[in-house]
């Protein structure tokens, strides 16, 4: 289970979000929307270990604590991010294209 507990993302003076929980479960499909600005981005970087605001609150997968743990201990537990408008590999499904971007830097020494 992914969840995140009371997380909040600020840029400086500007906060991104504010005390956002949400828990998904194994199997589960979720979709995020929103209008510009609403701070999709911002949780999803968070998630991945990839946010440049200082992040509170709290976001675990599978139990182990995932804030304050780098992108590439993040993708080795088992999470990645593939940012839009990215290029990606028009003869591989969607699993393949996430399974390329998932690899680790030590998994790549």
């Amino acid at each position: 289970m992914l969840e995140v507990k009371n997380l909040s993302v600020s840029y400086g003076q500007h906060r991104a979000l504010e005390d956002v929980s949400v828990q998904i479960a194994k199997g589960e499909v979720v979709v995020i929307l929103g209008a510009n600005g609403a701070g999709k981005s911002s949780l999803l970087r968070a998630i991945a270990g990839l946010s440049e605001g200082h992040c509170d609150g709290d976001i675990s997968f599978a139990g182990q604590t995932l804030l304050g743990h780098s992108p590439d201990e993040i993708v080795t537990g088992g999470i990645a991010l593939v940012p839009e408008g990215r290029a990606i590999f028009g003869d591989l499904n969607v699993e393949e294209n996430l399974r390329l971007g998932a690899y680790s830097e030590r998994a790549r020494m």
